[in-house]
């Protein structure tokens, strides 16, 4: 696994990209958030964002998810609200990770800003 080193602050890790696997970038973030299941879409479940990438997301969830189910999840991101429609990949214990299905542009853009911000917070601040 990627070793992690953490450049700001306890809410942020950032993966040593010579040891990064995958093809995007991501962020680790805790953010409450929340999602409803294709299969139950009257109720919607808490949960805790805790990884947030390009190709996807993983969630921290009391409630039990399977493999293929489909699942929306509503988190806000800096001042904008995101509700992000996709699939269980796979569950370990109460992390589990989401492939979006289709990400729209908008939604990728503000994605990948808010994760350029994290990435490069400090080092604008010096300059």
């Amino acid at each position: 696994m990627a070793e992690a080193k953490q450049l700001f602050n306890q809410s942020f890790v950032v993966f040593d990209t010579k040891k990064q696997k995958r093809k995007k970038s991501r962020v680790r973030l805790s953010t409450p958030a929340s999602f409803i299941l294709n299969s139950n879409k009257q109720r919607p479940y808490t949960c805790n964002l805790i990884d947030l990438g390009t190709g996807g997301l993983t969630i921290q969830s009391p409630t039990t998810l399977y493999n293929g189910d489909k699942v929306q999840v509503n988190f806000k991101l800096g001042h904008d609200d995101l509700n992000i429609t996709g699939v269980v990949a796979r569950g370990s214990g109460k992390d589990f990770v989401i492939r979006y299905e289709e990400l729209p542009e908008i939604e990728n853009n503000l994605i990948q800003e808010y994760i350029h911000k994290v990435f490069f917070k400090d080092t604008n601040a010096k300059k």
